[in-house]
């Protein structure tokens, strides 16, 4: 199916409790686990990011959305199956919900950043075969670099938007009636370092950087914790067996890095193999996790999902799996 993004304005800090993680001892990851990706399917396009969209009410129609390299979205279903294609921008740090308040209905929306450093949003419409541009309050949607989802509720979405320099700040956008959505700034957060990527994880943002690392800030921009000299293209957090854990994409390797949420010290390295006719990861490139059902035993209780550069195809690992693969069961209370 094709579709064109349509323009739809009609529709519509304190560093004195930081935990650094010191030496190459300490970060050098404590494991090496191996896990077996549950499921593959190939893309037509190359990704340049991706996105979950649940649905609680029916798991298994839940979407998974791919931001292409070139501009664009693909929209799948978790069996791999692309239900729509749309242009678009190229968007940074993609992020959305499956029900946000809009005009009186309930449609998917997304969030990114595009190549002018401008904050984007986008409602899904299966029924139409389309993607909507929802146009927004350009007072606060200029100068970002990237974005994330940190909290949402009845009739607003709250991000994370990463500035282009060590800067950031929460904003939520809601829809109050007007030509298009408000954006209104909470927080404003100061980082460490540049941050590229960031996700949420009980309240604080966790930042990453090409080449900076990762730490982990309040929104009180209070460096809780950072782990410096990594290169990293991509992160994402999920939770395994309840502990909070971090997993990143890094140049180099095909394995996927596994740290300690809180305090950004290193748990593990998690190697993928295939099953009888998917291959495990060979140059991860972008990642998504869900805490979320989406059906079926496997992925019942969530999954993590990344995008491998080496055989264009988005790998699925069902997050039980790795929650066993990395935690032994005498390490689910540390």
């Amino acid at each position: 199916m094709g579709s064109a993004v349509v323009s739809a304005s009609l529709v519509l800090s304190a560093c004195d409790m930081m935990t650094e993680a010191p030496s190459s001892e300490d970060t050098a990851p404590s494991s090496a686990s191996e896990a077996v990706i549950t499921s593959s399917f190939r893309t037509q396009s190359p990704l340049a990011e991706l996105a979950f969209l649940p649905n609680s009410e029916t798991p298994w129609t839940g979407y998974l959305v791919g931001g292409t390299s070139g501009g664009g979205f693909d929209v799948f279903n978790i069996e791999g199956e692309s239900l729509l294609t749309a242009s678009g921008p190229r968007l940074e740090g993609l992020a959305g919900i499956s029900d946000f308040a809009l005009r009186g209905e309930s449609f998917p929306i997304l969030f990114g950043i595009d190549s002018d450093s401008a904050l984007r949003s986008f409602v899904v419409v299966e029924q139409s075969e389309a993607v909507l541009e929802i146009p927004l309050d350009a007072g606060q949607s200029s100068g970002w670099a990237s974005s994330c989802l940190y909290d949402s509720g009845i009739g607003y979405v709250d991000l994370a938007l990463l500035g282009t320099e060590s800067d950031g700040a929460i904003v939520r956008v809601s829809d109050s009636g007007g030509v298009g959505l408000d954006v209104e700034i909470r927080a404003q957060l100061d980082f460490p370092f540049p941050a590229r990527d960031c996700v949420v994880a009980n309240g604080d943002v966790i930042i990453s950087g090409p080449n900076a690392g990762l730490a982990r800030i309040t929104p009180d921009s209070e460096v809780v914790a950072v782990q410096r000299g990594l290169s990293v293209f991509d992160v994402t957090y999920t939770e395994l067996f309840g502990r909070p854990a971090v997993i990143t994409a890094e140049p180099g390797t095909s394995a996927l890095n596994i740290y300690d949420a809180e305090t950004m010290r290193a748990l593990a390295t998690l190697e993928t193999t295939g099953g009888l006719s998917t291959a495990g990861f060979e140059r991860p490139f972008v990642l998504a996790s869900t805490l979320d059902s989406y059906g079926g035993m496997a992925f019942s209780t969530g999954l993590i999902a990344g995008y491998d550069r080496e055989d264009g195809s988005v790998k699925l690992l069902a997050r039980d799996v790795v929650s066993r693969a990395v935690l032994a069961p005498a390490d689910t209370t540390g």
